[in-house]
């Protein structure tokens, strides 16, 4: 297997983000039409952003006047993080979280599986604890081309 760095260095819209239950049916993670953006440059950095569809705006203009109930509504559905990454091995992509909407991802590492075909690059994780359980996640995203 051939390193994939090099292919994965660009910009690249949120296709799907999907994980199999246990009865083995295909899960959308935020729900249909979730939309986020993916970067990686050339100097080995990265950001992620990821959200739900359809998310409501707080009743009052200002960044910090969210009721209770309105913060954790936005906070659970919006993914955020930026850091540094490496392929460590073909196909292994480390990220080293240095900032992260989820302050515990913060000087962590994820591990991210990759395969890029045509203009298409899929990112799976090993199983993770969410949702009260061990799930795989499946993140599929298309290269945009500056036009």
């Amino acid at each position: 297997m051939e390193a994939i760095g090099p292919r994965i260095i660009g910009t690249w819209k949120l296709v799907s983000w999907t994980y199999t239950d246990d009865q083995g049916n295909t899960v959308p993670y935020l729900g249909e039409g979730a939309q986020g953006i993916l970067m990686y440059d050339q100097h080995g950095y990265m950001n992620a952003q990821l959200m739900r569809a359809g998310r409501a705006p707080f009743a009052k203009p200002g960044f910090a006047d969210g009721t209770a109930e309105e913060t954790w509504l936005a906070f659970n559905s919006y993914i955020a993080y930026y850091g540094r990454y490496y392929e460590s091995q073909p196909g292994e992509i480390i990220h080293e979280v240095e900032g992260s909407l989820f302050p515990n991802w913060v000087g962590h590492r994820q591990v991210r599986y990759a395969t890029v075909i045509g203009d298409q690059l899929t990112l799976h994780t090993l199983p993770i604890a969410a949702q009260e359980r061990k799930i795989v996640f499946y993140i599929t995203w298309q290269r945009l081309k500056l036009s």
